[in-house]
């Protein structure tokens, strides 16, 4: 992200000198802009000198906007409205100019320019605290969109960064070799992830832990539930307990620890005392790994899983602001998905504090593995996060047999499509199994690895009802036997079985 100086700022309080003209006029009544804080005049953002007056007339729909040099500046706006009416931006925050409860929110367009605007004021410690985040597009000639967004808070000041912006529509319709058995709404599930144990189905998110019942998966039903705001879970059975590893969404919080014996009576008991973001489990021996945006991943004995036993920490050696997203955990081998430093797979038989670094791959943002056998190879699947130098993230197929002289290396990849990133993926016998975010579940055949081929999908993402954040849509996925659990943020609990 940049910040542009003030001579850029004063020559964007000019910028509309040279636009160029539509076809007809487009001037709906802009109404009332911001009274106080940062951008509040939507006339002073800095955007290019080519946008075309009244433009926005072709602006309703859904469009890819992003900053081309951020891996994470990016979203999924659909816009609505006409020269009559005014336009805004869909599914998004209510208009609200009215500061008294510390904040605001701001949709303006005059017909050349769309601008939104979110403001927040509050007293801190040190004085009054404000934070405002903006952005402002307009139609470019060749019909595509160019924009700014900005933020701005107390402590350190304003920062703009360049958008550009595409046309966005789902990638195919339908479905492909899967089909829909179930569900439960979002209304009813906020669904991050998802685990599978038996005829239950624990699913996470922003309001806590759902114990659901998919005996018959064509009618789920949830029979329990437990408050928090959680971003991942695994199950562990031992000493006649069921028991719920659930990673926090805030990284003040510990690890929870969350009884799910009785399904319809789940009881938080604890915390293991660190931070996750992801968690993984092993059943033999049975290990609980954290992944917690440190350089180090904590192991606990679970043999006791209501007592959790910290055995050590594994060093990943590396740079320190790349801490370690999600693990992928093989007998002594353990695949720590670094973040900006890549993949890093290390060998612990030698100890927890004695590991033994295989190989690596640097990628963009690594964010998931998992490692298995398909086409009667040893591979690793990857997945990178946010937006690649090559456009969206893709699934890379690695090389993992330790003997092989390409260890550690892409012998394959595969892309849904350059604006769309991956969340999580499983890898099950030859087939990968990918929730993709706004192309929803995709299955790659990896028969051959080095030619990775996809058989099926299904679109989970309604683009009529997305808020457009960039990290909306498929998140979590489990695949048991025939059936595909998805966990979705805008649909909920989704159960898919393959047909093909």
């Amino acid at each position: 992200m940049r910040t542009y100086a003030a001579i850029v700022l004063a020559v964007a309080a000019g910028c509309g000198d040279n636009l160029s003209p539509a076809s007809e006029t487009c001037e709906p009544a802009p109404g009332p802009v911001p009274a106080q804080g940062p951008f509040a005049d939507p006339l002073a953002l800095p955007l290019p000198e080519d946008c075309v007056i009244g433009g926005l007339r072709d602006l309703p729909g859904r469009w890819f906007l992003r900053a081309p040099e951020e891996l994470f500046d990016f979203g999924y706006p659909l816009f609505e409205g006409s020269c009559t009416t005014g336009f805004r931006r869909a599914n998004w925050i209510e208009e609200d100019l009215d500061t008294s409860d510390n904040s605001a929110f701001q949709t303006w367009s005059d017909g050349t320019r769309i601008y939104t605007r979110s403001y927040f004021v509050f007293e801190a410690p040190m004085g009054l605290f404000e934070f405002a985040e903006v952005s402002a597009v307009c139609m470019m000639p060749d019909g595509t969109l160019a924009g700014v967004s900005g933020t701005y808070d107390t402590d350190r000041g304003e920062q703009l960064t360049d958008l550009i912006g595409t046309r966005f529509a789902p990638r195919d319709t339908g479905a492909r070799g899967l089909a829909l058995v179930g569900e439960i709404g979002a209304l009813t599930v906020a669904a991050f992830n998802v685990a599978v144990d038996g005829t239950y189905a624990y699913v996470v998110g922003p309001t806590g832990l759902e114990v659901i019942d998919v005996a018959d998966p064509a009618e789920p039903m949830i029979v329990g539930h437990v408050m928090g705001d959680f971003n991942d879970v695994k199950i562990v059975r031992g000493g006649g307990k069921v028991v719920a590893y659930a990673a926090p969404s805030r990284s003040r919080d510990g690890t929870a620890i969350i009884d799910v014996t009785i399904p319809d009576a789940p009881a938080f008991v604890g915390t293991v005392p660190e931070y996750s973001h992801s968690v993984f489990v092993t059943a033999t021996p049975p290990r609980l790994y954290l992944a917690t945006y440190t350089s180090t991943v904590p192991v606990y004995d679970v043999t006791v899983p209501l007592s959790p036993v910290r055995l050590g920490g594994v060093p990943i050696i590396g740079t320190e602001a790349a801490g370690i997203h999600d693990i992928h955990v093989q007998g002594d081998r353990i695949y720590a998905d670094k973040t900006t430093d890549g993949v890093v797979a290390v060998d612990v038989s030698a100890g927890l504090t004695q590991p033994v670094e295989l190989g690596r791959l640097p990628t963009s943002y690594s964010h998931a593995t998992w490692a298995g056998v398909a086409g009667g190879r040893q591979i690793a699947i990857h997945g990178d996060e946010g937006m690649t130098p090559e456009g969206g993230a893709f699934m890379r197929v690695l090389d993992a047999d330790r003997a092989s002289p390409t260890f550690m290396k892409e012998i394959g990849r595969y892309q849904s499509r350059t604006d769309v990133g991956i969340h999580n993926i499983q890898l099950v016998g030859d087939r990968a199994y990918i929730a993709y975010y706004q192309d929803g579940v995709r299955v790659v055949d990896l028969a051959n690895p080095t030619q990775p081929r996809e058989i099926a999908h299904f679109n989970t993402w309604d683009t009529a009802i997305g808020s457009g954040h960039p990290f909306e849509g498929a998140l979590g996925i489990t695949v048991v036997g025939d059936l595909i659990y998805v966990a979705d943020s805008n649909r909920g609990l989704v159960i898919l079985r393959a047909t093909l």
